[in-house]
């Protein structure tokens, strides 16, 4: 009895490796077997997948699959070596090393020849090229390292390199660097583990991708299971109704509200009142739909820089709202709003509610964008609305008119100052009223397991840890 016993565990055990190595039955990171079955993304194939001549959002969001970076960043943007294995920050110069063992997946090592062709693209590409503002060039010391040198000087150069790494003069589809390989199908492509890559824990084996153009319908797919995530950044302004699950992704994208300091916004204590008074839970979830985070500040509150970040008021609410009320009770604030944007306009009607509540007559226009920037530029509004999409070392230089905050926001930027230095000398102007983060949403189908957990910037961050 015990030799037969002992045979079927054999029998088990073997048939269980023969599963494994099919790709049938893989091990999640709490080490139980789990059934691997493709995860469905879709794509389009049209647009390529070389990250630097790609124009497609759907496109966008594979490229941290097939193509690795420097560093990645954190929930709170602190950086990490990924392809780098440090980087030494002297002032205005960065050296980064890089680590030797890095291959690309046809089995090529990756260079510094290779980095600084990846940069000078990056830097002219749609999706990077804002990220890499702050940094103005790339050169090769030796094969294993590449100096950087950024203008203005920049203590947090490494949460920018987050750009990917190609092969130099690479085609339509550049050997990977990421934890994925492509190859195209009838039917769209897959992407399949990169041996190259150190990690080697993937939940699904398989990831397939179907060539759409149409993305009008991606909720739908995720209902009747023809897909299992996709993400929509929501820069049109207005939301889908999701009826799966949802995970908010982080943008970086800074929401506020300017004033026109020609007239009666001049007087910096009304600006402050404004940044006082103003209810920004009610501006984000009326306007914005909550998808996002409010913030007194110019830059990401999740930043691991601003964590204790502490400033003074020059004033309490009452304070505030009795200055307002004294001081603009005889005009009509108008509020200019750029059209197409549902997300903006509804955030300008909830301002107006507040105004309102104070005795405050507003009104709001609504421009096409031309015609929206011309009357910025002509000074035909008391407020507008704006979004911004700081890089990820939180530079919002160029939102200030002022050189001295300007300049100061430098400082900050180069680790001279804190942000609670930067902060005093923000209210002290006020030249802005920040509002949120807004965020983005990946949406994924019921039947994913795993845990959908973005990043900053990338949707499906932890994608090999998703099965079905």
């Amino acid at each position: 009895m015990k030799r037969v016993v002992c045979f079927l565990l054999c029998l088990l055990m073997i048939l269980s490796f023969t599963a494994c190595k099919n790709g049938g039955l893989l091990k999640n990171k709490g080490g139980s077997e789990i059934s691997s079955k493709p995860i469905n993304l879709v794509y389009s194939r049209e647009e390529g997948l070389n990250p630097f001549k790609c124009d497609s959002l759907i496109n966008y969001c594979i490229m941290p699959l097939l193509y690795d970076s420097l560093f990645t960043i954190d929930s709170s943007y602190s950086p990490t070596p990924s392809i780098a294995t440090g980087v030494e920050i002297n002032h205005s110069k960065a050296t980064v090393t890089l680590d030797a063992g890095r291959k690309f997946a046809n089995g090529q090592p990756i260079t510094a020849e290779d980095v600084v062709y990846s940069f000078r693209k990056a830097k002219k590409s749609t999706y990077y090229g804002s990220a890499l503002r702050n940094i103005s060039t790339c050169e090769v010391i030796n094969e294993e390292s590449v100096l950087f040198v950024a203008k203005p000087a920049n203590a947090y150069i490494a949460s920018d390199l987050t750009f990917p790494i190609i092969p130099a003069e690479s085609g339509d589809t550049p050997s990977a660097s990421g934890p994925y390989v492509y190859k195209a199908t009838a039917e769209g492509g897959t992407l399949t583990r990169n041996k190259q890559y150190p990690k080697n824990e993937y939940a699904s084996s398989t990831i397939t991708l179907v060539n759409t153009t149409d993305t009008s319908s991606l909720n739908m797919g995720l209902v009747i299971g023809t897909m299992d995530a996709y993400f929509d950044d929501m820069s049109g302004g207005e939301s889908s109704r999701i009826s799966v699950g949802s995970a908010q992704v982080d943008l970086n994208s800074l929401v506020y509200f300017k004033f026109n300091m020609d007239n009666y916004f001049g007087d910096v204590r009304l600006r402050q009142a404004f940044s006082t008074v103003i209810d920004r839970d009610e501006l984000l979830q009326a306007g914005y739909e909550g998808y996002g985070e409010v913030t007194e500040m110019p830059f990401n509150p999740q930043w691991f820089e601003a964590k204790d970040c502490t400033w003074e008021d020059p004033m309490t609410v009452d304070e505030a709202k009795e200055f307002i009320n004294s001081y603009l009770g005889k005009y009509t604030v108008t509020i200019l709003v750029n059209e197409g944007n549902g997300f903006r306009l509804k955030c300008a009607e909830r301002l107006g509610d507040e105004l309102a509540a104070l005795g405050i007559n507003s009104k709001i226009e609504v421009a096409p964008w031309d015609v929206f920037n011309e009357g910025i530029e002509a000074g035909r509004y008391d407020i507008y609305f704006g979004e911004f999409k700081m890089s990820n070392d939180m530079n919002t230089g160029p939102l200030y008119s002022s050189e001295y905050l300007q300049s100061r926001c430098f400082n900050m930027i180069a680790g001279s100052i804190t942000p609670s230095e930067f902060m005093t000398d923000f209210v002290a102007e006020q030249p802005f009223v920040p509002i949120c983060i807004r965020y983005g949403v990946t949406a994924y189908s019921k039947t994913l397991q795993g845990g959908v957990a973005p990043l900053p910037n990338t949707p499906f961050a932890n994608i090999t840890e998703w099965f079905k």
